[in-house]
């Protein structure tokens, strides 16, 4: 069945106006907002300032003058249930509790606390946590990250955890990880996952949603809601505290039931959300769900510059469930051509490594690699290793930059031909050293890790990041999910 929670959550994410209560001049709240889109519908409240930052700070929330859609609890937890009153009393539409100190801790008070904080709320007011870091939205400018430069994006974020939640900002600084709507939800005493997967699963600004849970209070809401999501657009989920152990703090975390790990798995795979294993897979799946082709079949080709590897990245394709087929007798004919005989494997996986360093006007190069393996009926997905700056580096010296540039050129050329002309899936695995000392290694390495994601190509930093990726991309697409998706 595909039963949906009427949930419209636009005044929570697109608030007209924001205060914080318990703004300072240090508070990040407070620093993000002023920085912000809502900055001039900005209200701090906190009766130890007369003005933050320049900006007039209120005593108490009724004494705004204006209206207040969207408030944010940055005090201590015993002062919460009295601001909470008084945001009732002002007609405040959603109260976002960044306290802690309710259920999670285990303790009586935090307990009690909680739930008289539910029953003040109930029929009253929308309630985010408490416990948690909230909502980020680059269209409306929420945010909890000062100084992160927010793009607004495809991903929708939806996350138990504030640090996951978190993390998917920092990935964006390093990676295409574009969010259109984030939510830290914590002990969820109101608003809680199955609302805010219902929003997202008929929200426009958002093509995947990236979910993380620990726990729920209730099961039958999250597979209604977790059905009507998947079945609009690809759910990718992490669920926290799959092992006994991990069940146990995951509870000790916001409050809520874990379950056992066999259940969640079960449910995932019956609604049609796909499950990672991750957080880097997490990120890895949905930053290629958003700009790829949805693959096929389980058909991969890899082309890379090293035969000992070819060995290793067969066994990862087998092993996640995918296939690495033969070519066919004509696209090996055609790959002689120019493809060395000498010191290259001419099939799938495809070791061409001279290729690599092709960059003459007249030479056939990876572009030409890429428009026959697209051709190939068995072939629907194709990931690229390019590992190979550091020898460009000790090859060319200071012309490594000049041909690295024709080279990439012609890459992107063959890559955008194999993704927009023949509908395959491609992706980049490209291992960025952290520690390198050579500064021309680390520069040329973003330059052309950025001329990727320019280009909607995902880059990992690894083969296995990639071969995994394929294979989670795969299971969303057999369900049948994805050609839903596609059909419109």
């Amino acid at each position: 069945m595909n039963m949906k929670v009427t949930t419209n959550l636009d005044e929570i994410f697109l608030p007209r106006s924001v205060a914080v209560v318990g703004a300072s001049p240090m508070e990040f709240y407070t620093i993000s907002l002023m920085m912000g889109k809502l900055r001039d519908h900005f209200y701090p409240v906190n009766p130890n300032y007369r003005e933050v930052h320049g900006v007039k700070c209120y005593p108490s929330i009724l004494d705004i003058e204006d209206s207040v859609d969207y408030v944010i609890l940055a005090l201590p937890a015993q002062y919460v249930l009295k601001t909470v009153d008084e945001c009732i009393r002002k007609g405040v539409k959603c109260v976002h509790s960044f306290t802690s100190g309710f259920s999670e801790t285990g303790l009586a008070e935090g307990i009690e606390r909680e739930r008289e904080l539910a029953a003040l709320i109930k029929g009253r007011v929308r309630m985010i946590g408490p416990n948690c870091m909230g909502i980020c939205c680059p269209r409306s400018g929420l945010s909890f990250n000062p100084g992160s430069k927010l793009i607004e994006g495809h991903i929708g974020v939806i996350s138990q955890s504030g640090t996951f939640a978190q993390g998917f900002i920092h990935a964006g600084r390093s990676r295409k990880v574009n969010i259109s709507k984030m939510v830290s939800y914590g002990n969820a005493i109101d608003l809680d996952c199955p609302e805010f997967l219902t929003y997202l699963a008929d929200d426009a600004d958002t093509s995947v949603i990236a979910l993380y849970v620990e726990g729920v209070k209730e099961g039958g809401p999250v597979r209604a809601a977790l059905e009507y999501a998947a079945s609009r657009k690809p759910v990718i989920v992490l669920k926290g505290g799959m092992t006994k152990q991990g069940g146990r703090v995951a509870s000790s975390h916001t409050g809520a039931l874990a379950g056992s790990g066999e259940t969640w798995a079960t449910l995932f795979r019956q609604t049609g959300a796909v499950q990672v294993d991750d957080f880097e897979d997490l990120v890895n799946t949905v930053i290629a769900l958003g700009d790829s082709p949805l693959p096929g079949g389980n058909g991969v080709s890899i082309v890379t510059y090293s035969g000992g590897f070819s060995v290793v990245q067969s066994d990862m394709c087998i092993k996640a469930g995918l296939e690495v087929p033969q070519l066919s007798p004509s696209a090996v004919t055609e790959l002689r051509e120019f493809v060395p005989a000498s010191g290259t494997m001419i099939g799938n996986p495809l070791d061409a490594w001279q290729l690599f360093y092709k960059y003459g006007d007249n030479e056939k190069s990876l572009k030409d690699v890429f428009r026959i393996i697209a051709a190939e009926k068995d072939i629907h997905s194709i990931i690229l290793q390019f590992d190979v700056i550091r020898f460009m580096i000790g090859m060319w010296g200071d012309k490594a930059e000049e041909r690295l540039k024709i080279i990439a050129d012609r890459v992107l050329e063959g890559c955008l031909y194999a993704r927009d002309e023949k509908g395959k899936l491609v992706l980049i695995s490209m291992f960025l050293d952290p520690y390198t000392e050579n500064g021309l290694e680390r520069k040329l390495s973003i330059d052309f890790k950025r001329r990727c994601e320019s280009e909607g190509f995902p880059v990992f930093s690894s083969l296995g990041a990639a071969v995994k990726t394929i294979s989670n991309i795969y299971r969303y697409t057999i369900i049948g999910k994805g050609r839903l998706l596609k059909a419109g």
